[in-house]
């Protein structure tokens, strides 16, 4: 997600904010003006952390949230309108996230990663007031005990890893299905990605496989996974928030129950 510069090799996080950057500038010549804020959290072990925070003293929770339909308690956002800064607070949370060696990986993903965007648009001469949020997620993947070799922390971890993807499998399937109870609450994890899959906005779920023989069931699994996901129609149509700059209904309210990183 967030990829290898030094590589040269830009990741999806980096290139949807570029993009966002230079669009938000060109519409000020139509008169928009526009507050772009960011956040950065990992689901470790069924806990919420904040990957741009320091210190980790804060409690984290899940609220509903009538503009963006769930909230991060205590969670830093941080104001941003240039590239540099956004990669520098990408190093920050890089450094800051959950890895661990597996007889797989040295450097493997030990949690799932949120990074949210948050948009605020004023026109005067329009008199509108917009704002949406946009949630780049990064799924640890899942593991085989057999072939990681998890053990002690690496094992725990891999179980919630396991339990959080499954969680997810079950409410694509409670959603294909049409079932009229959809279990969003079973994992951190999917109770983070509600307001994104019960019909307030658009989901684009993007699989990696490895052509590797060796890795042939894994490749099987992210499939029928993805084919699974392919028959689920989240639904509705996405949550549009527009009012008037002017009258009573202009709050001016932070999208986020947030706190300014230092």
């Amino acid at each position: 997600m967030q990829g290898t510069p030094e590589c040269g090799a830009s990741g999806l996080i980096p290139r949807c904010l570029s993009k966002i950057l230079q669009s938000s500038e060109a519409m000020r010549a139509t008169g928009w003006d526009w507050k772009l804020k960011v956040s950065f959290l990992e689901v470790y072990n069924e806990v919420l952390r904040d990957l741009l925070d320091d210190s980790s003293s804060m409690v984290h929770v899940i609220k509903h949230d009538d503009a963006y339909g769930t909230m991060v308690t205590n969670l830093t956002a941080v104001e941003v309108s240039r590239m540099d800064h956004i990669n520098r607070l990408m190093e920050k949370a890089a450094r800051a996230r959950a890895v661990g060696a597996t007889d797989m990986n040295a450097t493997s993903s030990r949690s799932h990663s949120v990074f949210a965007l948050y948009l605020h648009g004023v026109n005067r001469e329009l008199d509108c007031e917009l704002q949406g949020a946009l949630h780049l997620v990064d799924l640890a993947g899942s593991e085989r005990l057999d072939k990681s070799g998890s053990t002690g922390d690496r094992l725990k971890e891999t179980q919630n890893i396991n339990k959080s993807l499954s969680s997810l499998a079950d409410v694509f399937l409670a959603k294909a299905e049409g079932r009229a109870h959809i279990p969003f609450r079973n994992s951190k994890l999917t109770h983070l990605m509600e307001p994104c899959l019960n019909g307030q906005g658009k989901t684009l779920m993007v699989v990696n496989v490895g052509p590797e023989m060796e890795h042939a069931h894994e490749t099987l699994c992210s499939l029928r996974f993805a084919s699974q996901v392919s028959q689920c129609n989240t639904g509705g149509k996405p949550k549009r928030c527009v009012r008037p700059v002017t009258g009573p209904k202009a709050t001016g309210r932070q999208p986020v129950n947030s706190r300014r990183a230092k």
